[in-house]
């Protein structure tokens, strides 16, 4: 498990690991039509939403992605406790002033295709554009149903930054041929520093840390789309597709295993067309539960800490910001790893029903 022991968090980098691959995600992403950019939220702006109409969002939402709309110009749909589409409330929901269903697959996993179905049949029916967001679903098994989909590329691997736009090859994408190439490596500097301290002697915590926190601050202050750096480019080209995929299908199913004696179940079961991005949970006392973690050196994110926008709209999604929870399963861990965060969980005393 290396010289320290850290699981979760941002990647680090190992520059010497470098080796160019054939199975990487261009290849991967070359059965579509694709725009590279510097991060998600860029190739959301990039699509040419229906002037002056309403974008239906989904209630369970990362704010970044909701600040990407005008607040008088959006409104949410419910998405049930097993992350599925409340198909029922999104049509209710779904009036002539609507002009874009916005979709999120979670987890890695998918939305229920009879649904998908139903949605695009309402779509064509109104004229109203559909956009899936693929983030945390893109190596999953899936037929395109959305007018254009996205994906940050960060949270499945060792890049800086990296979004990506696409659609099938009967659609057009809009020209960004115009927008700038971004040059900005500090994320990578913190990726590099970050992988030092797991590997060496040196104390290089607290620099990375602030590099990565002004990386954050950055993207904020961002005041208009850029395009993926050439650095980013060339480490894609030297991630396995095929081994990231197979090795988080191992690690989730080794967890689940792993913790089945302690009663704790993912938020759903993984079907298998579908990759992981994580491995969610419900806990009852969720913030007690992850700080117990964070002190054995596990560091679970949440999805997501609610942003108290409209929230009489939704519910679920202000349940899951106090019950959710991401334990890491990704690429960077094989079974030793596993096996330390199932015996840390099954010490712990605390309430992790939900």
């Amino acid at each position: 498990m290396g010289n320290r022991l850290e699981l979760g968090s941002e990647y680090s980098l190992a520059l010497n690991e470098l080796n160019r691959v054939e199975n990487h995600l261009f290849a991967y992403m070359s059965r579509y039509k694709t725009e590279w950019f510097d991060y998600g939220r860029s190739a959301i702006s990039h699509i040419p939403y229906p002037e002056g109409k309403t974008v239906l969002l989904p209630e369970f939402l990362c704010e970044s992605v909701i600040r990407c709309f005008s607040r008088d110009k959006i409104k949410f749909y419910r998405i049930n406790e097993n992350l599925e589409i409340d198909l029922e409330d999104l049509q209710k929901k779904t009036d002539r002033n609507v002009g874009c269903i916005y979709i999120t697959h979670y987890f890695g996993y998918l939305q229920q295709e009879e649904v998908l179905k139903t949605i695009r049949e309402i779509a064509d029916a109104n004229h109203i554009m559909v956009v899936e967001d693929t983030t945390q679903s893109l190596f999953s098994e899936h037929l395109l149903y959305g007018d254009y989909a996205l994906a940050s590329v960060r949270k499945w691997m060792p890049v800086p930054m990296g979004g990506v736009l696409y659609t099938g090859y009967e659609n057009v994408l809009p020209e960004a041929d115009a927008i700038l190439q971004s040059t900005d490596n500090t994320r990578a500097y913190a990726m590099v520093l970050k992988d030092i301290f797991l590997k060496s002697e040196y104390d290089t915590n607290l620099i990375y840390r602030k590099l990565f926190a002004e990386c954050e601050e950055q993207i904020e202050d961002a005041e208009g789309p850029g395009r993926m750096s050439d650095f980013t480019e060339y480490i894609i080209k030297c991630v396995d597709i095929g081994q990231l995929i197979e090795r988080r299908k191992q690690n989730y199913i080794r967890l689940s295993k792993a913790l089945e004696k302690t009663g704790i179940r993912p938020v759903r079961e993984l079907k298998e067309k579908e990759v992981p991005l994580v491995y969610p949970i419900r806990a009852g006392d969720r913030d007690a539960f992850r700080n117990y973690l964070t002190d054995h050196k596990i560091y679970c994110a949440v999805h997501w800490p609610f942003d108290g926008i409209f929230a009489e709209q939704r519910p679920n999604a202000q349940k899951n910001a106090a019950s959710l929870l991401s334990l890491p399963i990704d690429q960077r861990y094989g079974e030793e790893e596993i096996d330390y965060m199932a015996d840390v969980i099954w010490r712990y005393g605390g309430d992790l029903s939900f």
